[in-house]
Parts: structure tokens; C-alpha cells; sequence
């Protein structure tokens, strides 16, 4: 039995080719920017479909968004057709995890302030008392463990660190038995154990400006906060405090809280509010996580396998909780 797929736009770089003859040949695909007659397609890709679109077709049952984050307004809209469900695709979950793991080792071990020394032939940080530390045996509390928090949470057990993280649905997936898994309500009673804290949270209403000054000095006295889920998920000024009066030993980002609004202003857009900048303590990365060399062909396959999985009449993956909003 065939399956009609509706894209707004195949867009996969030099792997379009690719992407098609990788789909089962029972996929019927139609392309265009505006609503096709007749409008019989069951499965819409397309991140910010109007009402119109997810009405046109009487045989809809699902969205998909060809990437990992959801737009906002995409969310509201699906509020209102629940009998459509909503998906995305977890493409680039290894890469952002590696990042994320690169920026704990950095902020752990101060590489960069050691590199921008060295580059001045100043040998000073070798002979001053170490700052750095051990992460073998250290806590790590992960915040978000869907496909981005458990792929990081093999790779910090892989360092010999403990690793506990919070869920909103405990119940739900598979873990990692070395993993303790608690609901995000238990968040204020894991923050004293946490010496390092990751962030892998989307933001929403629920996540915006989850972490303040009480959660950041319910942490252990010269702990790591490393972020890869959203900036304002950290208040800026209390992470910045926290860094500059040595509570916290260092920090690091991928994630900001200002970016560029237009091409002219790349190169002179401060991404947050404070001086993150001044902080020898604190790594930043230009929201990079999940861009690697072959990311496109890694979408590609990703979402060839969810369009798959339907045409076989599976259970469609990576299905959005549109309350939740991820």
C-alpha cells in the first residue's frame, strides 16, 4: 500500500538524490509552496504548515518538522488538530553530544585559557596551582535525557563518572542501568550532589530560566555548568555571578541568549546580556552543536528512516509531545 508524502521543500544539499532512492519505492512524493490538487497526501513535511495545509488533506495524520528543534508557532497550531500527530528527527543528536563532551573537558581542564597563553609563549599556567580537575568519580547531573542527554550520559560512564539525570516521563524509553533516572521535580533535592551539571533541555515555558541563583548555589562549591539545550534555560546573570565570585569553577555554551538578526550583524552581536566574555572561566561555542562536516546526509538518512518506518505501517518515530513541547 503506497504512502503520499507532501514536502514544502526537498532540500538535503548534494544528497537529495541520495535521500529519494533511499525511500521505499511505495512512498509517493510531491513537492511544492503551495497546496497541491488533489490534496491527498497522509504525511506533511513541512516545519511551519498554516491551518490550511493540515485542513486541505482529509487524509493527514502526520507533520513532520525535517530537523530537531520545533518552531513555536508550528506547537500552537498543533494544539488545535489532535488527531495529527507531530514528529521530528534526532539527526544530529551524536554530534551536539560530542560537543557538549568536548566543552566539559575544556571548561574541567581550562584548555583554552592554557592555549591563548602558550600562544604568547607564556608558560605561567604550568608552574601556578592547578585549577583543573578529575572527572573520574565526579557526579554528573544530566537535565534532559531524551536522544542528545543519553548519548552524553555513555560518554561521561565512559570517563568513570556518575551519572544521574531528570525525566519528565521516568517510565518512558530505555536507560542505561548505571543510570539513576528521577522526575524533573526531584531537580532542587539532586542540585547538592551535582558537580558537574548538563544542560540538554529544549526550552519552554517550563524550562525558561529553569536554572537561577538558588539552583546554581544549591551546587557543590566549585562545580561545572556545561549548556546545550537553550540559553535562557541559565539566568545570564546569575551564571555570570556565579563565575565571577568562584562558585561555580567554570562554565561553558553552545547556546546563547542574542543572535544575529541578519547577515549584517554576525560579526558584531554580543550573545548575551553580561560579559561572559571577560571570564576566563567560561568556554563559549557559536551554537554549533550539531553541525558537522556530512550533517546533511545524516538528516537525510535520518528522516528516509522515518518516512520509512511509516510506508511499513510502524510506529512513526520521534513523536512530539505537544504539551510538553519536545
Amino acid at each position: 500500500m503506497s504512502l503520499r508524502v507532501h514536502f514544502n521543500q526537498i532540500s538535503f544539499s548534494e544528497f537529495t538524490d541520495e535521500f529519494k532512492s533511499s525511500l521505499d519505492p511505495d512512498i509517493i512524493i510531491t513537492e511544492g509552496k503551495t497546496i497541491p490538487s488533489p490534496a491527498n497526501y497522509e504525511v506533511l513535511v513541512y516545519p511551519t504548515p498554516s491551518r490550511e495545509w493540515l485542513e486541505a488533506s482529509s487524509k493527514l495524520k502526520a507533520v513532520v518538522i525535517p530537523w530537531a528543534g520545533i518552531p513555536e508557532k508550528t506547537l500552537e497550531l498543533m494544539h488545535q488538530f489532535p488527531d495529527i500527530s507531530l514528529h521530528n528527527i534526532h539527526h544530529n543528536k551524536i554530534n551536539t553530544a560530542e560537543l557538549g563532551l568536548g566543552l566539559l573537558l575544556s571548561a574541567a581542564k581550562f584548555i583554552i585559557p592554557f592555549d591563548r597563553a602558550l600562544r604568547n609563549n607564556d608558560w605561567t599556567p604550568r608552574y601556578e596551582e592547578p585549577n583543573t580537575i578529575r572527572l573520574q568519580g565526579k557526579t554528573v547531573l544530566i537535565l534532559g535525557f531524551g536522544a542528545i542527554g543519553q548519548t552524553l550520559g555513555s560518554y561521561c560512564l565512559g570517563l568513570g563518572m556518575r551519572v544521574i539525570a531528570t525525566k519528565k516521563h521516568v517510565n518512558k524509553g530505555t536507560y542505561f542501568q548505571d543510570v539513576d533516572i528521577y522526575p524533573d521535580s526531584k531537580l532542587e533535592e539532586l542540585l547538592p550532589y551535582a558537580d558537574i551539571l548538563l544542560i540538554t533541555l529544549p526550552l519552554t515555558h517550563e524550562t525558561n530560566d529553569l536554572i537561577g541563583e538558588s539552583e546554581l548555589n544549591s551546587m557543590p562549591q566549585g562545580g561545572i555548568l556545561v549548556n546545550i539545550g537553550r540559553g535562557p534555560i541559565v539566568n545570564q546573570y546569575a551564571l555570570y555571578d556565579a563565575l565571577k565570585n568562584g562558585h561555580l569553577r567554570s562554565a561553558a555554551s553552545d547556546v546563547w541568549y542574542n543572535y544575529p538578526e541578519s547577515r549584517e550583524t554576525i560579526n558584531k552581536t554580543p550573545p548575551a546580556d553580561v560579559p561572559f566574555n571577560e571570564l576566563i572561566n567560561f568556554v563559549m561555542s557559536p551554537h554549533r552543536g550539531g553541525m558537522v562536516e556530512g550533517v546533511e546526509r545524516q538528516r537525510a538518512e535520518a528522516l528516509a528512516e522515518l518516512l520509512n518506518a511509516a510506508s511499513r505501517g510502524l510506529a512513526i518515530p520521534n513523536k512530539v509531545d505537544i504539551t510538553a513541547g519536545y
